[in-house]
């Protein structure tokens, strides 16, 4: 290889090692974060998603952490851009099996802090689920519609057709 085209080489690898690194600052430069509950392999799974350039955080521990079971609830912020959470769910799915609900976060009228409107908090207690009365949406068919969403709206009205609240069955007595 001629010395022009191993400083070619050489000038390409380090343009591509830049523009990498830019694009990583600029994902975790976006204003959203990914919180993640301190069960299970979840620092692992932090890990992954700083990679990818997301920012992340571990909150301290309190009573309701407790384990991958009872931590098995999505909050989707409003404002979380499609295109993050196409990298961030299945990810989470993958770090945490027993996710089972997944609600964005105001859907029912709730008037959360700004900062919440810009989080994915994935690992949230099934006690605040079941308080809401979610219901549970299998992780294949969230991965799908993922997939499959044109714009995050519609995410956001698959998710709120998913969660209304079931009919009681009324006894037959």
């Amino acid at each position: 290889m001629s010395r022009f085209a191993t400083r070619l080489c050489l000038v390409m690898a380090v343009a591509l090692i830049c523009a990498a690194s830019s694009l990583s600052r600029a994902a975790a430069d976006t204003g959203y974060t990914v919180e993640v509950a301190d069960v299970g392999n979840s620092r692992d799974f932090v890990s992954v998603l700083q990679g990818k350039g997301y920012s992340t955080v571990i909150p301290p521990k309190n009573m309701w952490v407790t384990d991958q079971q009872s931590n098995c609830a999505v909050w989707i912020g409003k404002n979380v851009p499609l295109e993050m959470l196409r990298v961030v769910l299945p990810e989470a799915i993958r770090f945490n099996p027993y996710l089972k609900f997944f609600y964005t976060v105001g859907d029912r009228g709730e008037k959360p802090p700004q900062a919440v409107d810009n989080t994915v908090h994935v690992g949230g207690h099934i006690e605040a689920a079941l308080v809401k009365k979610l219901n549970t949406i299998d992780q294949q068919e969230m991965l799908a519609q993922l997939g499959k969403a044109a714009t995050l709206e519609e995410l956001h009205r698959y998710l709120h057709e998913k969660n209304k609240p079931k009919p009681v069955e009324k006894s037959a007595s």
